[in-house]
C-alpha cells in the first residue's frame, strides 16, 4: 500500500512538473482538448452547439469555413491561431488554408501587432464594447499578411453600366497579396485614426467555363483592359477614418476616406484610386449585432483585447443603418484600370461583399461607382435574425458620370444567422432590378468578429 501511494505522488508530481515546464502552445492545445471534452461530453442540444462552436472558433486550431468568392464554392480547411501578449504588445498569428467545392482555393497568413500601452490614449474597459457596442479603435494597430488565392469560376459582362447579360464570359484568376498596414489613432478622443497600407500585388488571368465561353475567346485587351499581360503591383494607401459615438451611442457615424496608388512600373496599367465610405449605424436596443473587432485577426472571435473568448449569442439586437460609396479612379494619359481591379456592383463581389443583389454576380463592373444603401436587421431568435435592404447604384466608365442619375435599384430581403463567433450567414431573396430575380447564400470567410482579409482589387 505504500509503495502505490509513493508512486500516486511521484506520477502526480510528474504530471505539475510537466505542465509547469510547458510552453505557451502546448498549454493551449490542452485546453483546447478540455474544453472539447467538456462541452461535446454534456449531452443534449446545447452540447451538439457547443461542440461546433469549438470545432470552428477554438484556438490554436479549428475548421475555417466560408464562401470563397460568389459562384466559386463553399470553403473549409485547417486554420491556426497564437496570440501573445507581453508588456506593451498584444502579437496574435492567424494561418488557414481552404479549398472549395469547385477546387478554388486561399491560403494566408496574417500577423496582427496591437499597440496597447499607448500614453494619452484610453484602454476601453467597458464591457458593452464586448458587444461590439462601441465601434472606435482605441489602439494602435498594424497588420503583416501574404495571402494567395484561385478562383475558378468569374464573370465579366463587359465595362460600363450598358453591359448585356448574353455577353457574360467566365475566367479564372490567381492572386497573391504580401503587404502591411497600419491603423493609428490619432486623435483619441474625436475617434479620428489614420490608415496607411503597402502591398505588392501579382494576378494572372486565365480562361474560364466551356469553350466559347472564356474571357480571351470572346474580349480582346481593349474591351477587357489587362486580359493581354498582368504586370506585379505595388500598392500604396492613405487614409483617415472618423468613427464617433453619438447620443451615448445611439447614433454611430462612420467615415472612411482612402487614397489608394496602383504602380506597374513599365506597363500603361498605372492608375490612383480615391474611395469616400460615409455610413450611419443607429442601434435599436443597448447592445447590438457584434461587428468586425480590428485586434482580432480573421480566424479569431474574441470579444476584447485581452479576452480570447468568442463572444455570446445575443437574443435582442438589431439597427438601422445608411451608407454612401463612392469610388473613382484616375488614370495618366495613355493609361487604363485593369478589368480585374475595377470594382464591381451586382450579387456579390471579390471580397463576398453583396451590392445590388437582384442583379447577377459581378454583373456591372467599371472604374468608377456610386452606391446608396438603407439596411434594416433584427434578431427573431437566439443566433437567427431578419434583414432588409435596399440599393440604388452605378458604374461608371468616366469620373464626370458619377451621380445620382439613371441608377440601378434592387431590394433584398432574408435571414441571418450569427452564432458565437461562427461566421456569419446570410441567405437573401433579391429582386426589383429588372432582370429577375436572385437568391444568395455566402458564409462570411472570417468568424464574426474578426478582422476582413486584404482586399482583391
Amino acid at each position: 500500500m505504500k509503495r502505490i501511494l509513493m508512486a500516486v505522488f511521484v506520477l502526480a508530481a510528474m504530471r505539475v512538473d510537466s505542465r509547469a515546464q510547458e510552453n505557451q502552445v502546448q498549454s493551449d492545445f490542452r485546453r483546447e482538448i478540455q474544453d472539447f471534452q467538456t462541452d461535446c461530453s454534456a449531452g443534449g442540444l446545447k452540447a451538439v452547439f457547443d461542440c461546433a462552436k469549438d470545432a470552428f472558433t477554438e484556438q490554436p486550431v479549428h475548421i475555417s469555413v466560408g464562401t470563397i468568392a460568389p459562384e466559386d464554392g463553399f470553403g473549409a480547411g485547417p486554420s491556426f491561431v497564437e496570440s501573445r501578449d507581453t508588456a506593451n504588445w498584444r502579437l496574435s498569428l492567424n494561418s488557414d488554408a481552404v479549398v472549395s467545392t469547385n477546387a478554388s482555393w486561399r491560403a494566408g497568413v496574417y500577423l496582427k501587432a496591437v499597440f496597447t500601452k499607448q500614453k494619452g490614449i484610453t484602454i476601453v474597459t467597458n464591457p458593452n464594447q464586448a458587444n461590439g457596442l462601441s465601434l472606435v479603435r482605441e489602439y494602435p494597430v498594424i497588420n503583416l499578411y501574404a495571402q494567395g488565392i484561385s478562383l475558378n469560376a468569374l464573370d465579366f459582362y463587359g465595362i460600363g453600366p450598358a453591359t448585356q447579360r448574353s455577353a457574360e464570359a467566365i475566367f479564372g484568376m490567381t492572386e497573391t497579396i504580401a503587404g502591411a498596414n497600419v491603423l493609428y489613432p490619432l486623435i483619441p478622443r474625436l475617434h479620428i485614426s489614420l490608415f496607411g497600407e503597402l502591398n505588392g500585388r501579382f494576378v494572372s488571368i486565365r480562361n474560364g467555363g466551356i469553350a466559347g465561353q472564356g474571357l480571351s475567346e470572346l474580349y480582346n485587351n481593349t474591351t477587357a483592359p489587362g486580359l493581354a499581360e498582368q504586370p506585379g503591383f505595388l500598392q500604396a494607401g492613405e487614409g483617415v477614418r472618423f468613427q464617433p459615438t453619438m447620443l451615448n451611442n445611439h447614433v454611430q457615424p462612420d467615415l472612411a476616406l482612402t487614397y489608394q496608388q496602383f504602380e506597374a512600373p513599365g506597363s500603361k496599367y498605372s492608375f490612383q484610386r480615391l474611395n469616400t465610405n460615409v455610413g450611419v449605424t443607429v442601434p435599436l436596443y443597448h447592445s447590438m449585432i457584434v461587428k468586425t473587432r480590428t485586434y482580432n485577426g480573421p480566424d479569431e472571435c474574441g470579444a476584447g483585447v485581452h479576452d480570447r473568448k468568442c463572444p455570446v449569442v445575443m437574443d435582442r439586437t438589431g439597427s438601422v443603418g445608411l451608407r454612401l460609396l463612392i469610388t473613382q479612379s484616375m488614370t495618366p494619359a495613355g493609361n487604363s484600370v485593369p478589368f480585374y481591379f475595377q470594382p464591381t456592383i451586382g450579387g456579390g463581389d471579390l471580397n463576398n461583399q453583396n451590392v445590388l443583389p437582384a442583379y447577377a454576380d459581378y454583373r456591372f463592373r467599371a472604374p468608377n461607382l456610386i452606391v446608396v444603401r438603407a439596411t434594416f436587421e433584427h434578431s427573431i431568435w437566439g443566433p437567427l435574425g431578419f434583414q432588409f435592404l435596399y440599393d440604388i447604384g452605378k458604374v461608371a466608365a468616366t469620373r464626370s458620370d458619377i451621380d445620382f442619375n439613371h441608377l440601378a435599384h434592387s431590394f433584398g430581403a432574408g435571414l441571418t444567422l450569427r452564432a458565437g463567433g461562427m461566421p456569419e450567414v446570410s441567405f437573401l431573396f433579391a429582386f426589383g432590378g429588372g432582370e429577375g430575380t436572385h437568391t444568395l447564400l455566402l458564409m462570411n470567410n472570417s468568424l464574426l468578429g474578426g478582422s476582413a482579409r486584404p482586399s482583391l482589387f
